[in-house]
């Protein structure tokens, strides 16, 4: 079973944070996206479909459930680890900030 891209980063961002204040690739984040991106780790590694996102209170999936869905469905959802290439409408994409589409 592969590690899933969630704990990957997780780990990326740890060793990316230890490189210094003065270097670019070291990008801080604020306290809700690194609450928001515990709270998606915790449930993908409890193998949970969604999450409560502590901001908005919105239901949202998470990458475990993408996964078991096989393919990107489209809706530019935040935790796609399909790149969102179903996307249709350029306008929808969001960004990546290496931890999750903002």
């Amino acid at each position: 079973m592969s590690v899933p891209i969630s704990t990957q980063i997780s780990e990326d961002v740890m060793t990316s944070s230890k490189k210094g204040e003065h270097d670019p690739a070291a990008r801080k984040f604020t306290e809700e996206e690194m609450a928001t991106h515990r709270i998606h780790r915790e449930a993908c590694e409890a193998k949970k479909q969604m999450y409560v996102d502590p901001s908005s209170g919105y239901k949202v999936f998470t990458e475990y459930a993408h996964l078991q869905r096989g393919k990107c469905c489209g809706n530019a959802c935040r935790h796609c680890p399909y790149g969102q290439v179903n996307v249709k409408d350029p306008a929808m994409k969001k960004q990546f900030n290496s931890l999750f589409y903002v």
